[in-house]
């Protein structure tokens, strides 16, 4: 069985992307299987503003079921994990 985490944000400004992917690491451990990756890259333009998209997809074994309260704390702590001020325009966490 293994925890499918698939993510996409946005910034105004370009962020440490190799930094939160460290963070990453500490927090769902090395074992995790990056299968995509979109470092940060200029994508969206709202006058005045302009954002920056990044994201992953990852794979981790996990040994039990996890319940959807225990997915949603992963969620908000892969959150934490960004800049105050990212959007988070799509964030998964599912158990195949």
């Amino acid at each position: 069985m293994k925890m499918m985490i698939d993510g996409v944000f946005y910034n105004p400004e370009e962020i440490d992307f190799e930094g939160v992917l460290q963070k990453l690491v500490e927090l769902l451990g090395e074992e995790l299987k990056v299968l995509s990756l979109e470092f940060p890259e200029f994508a969206a333009i709202y006058e005045p503003e302009c954002y920056y998209r990044s994201g992953f997809c990852l794979d981790k074994e996990v040994d039990k079921e996890l319940s959807n309260d225990e997915l949603a704390k992963i969620r908000e702590e892969i959150i934490a994990v960004f800049p105050e001020g990212t959007i988070v325009y799509s964030l998964k966490c599912e158990i195949l």
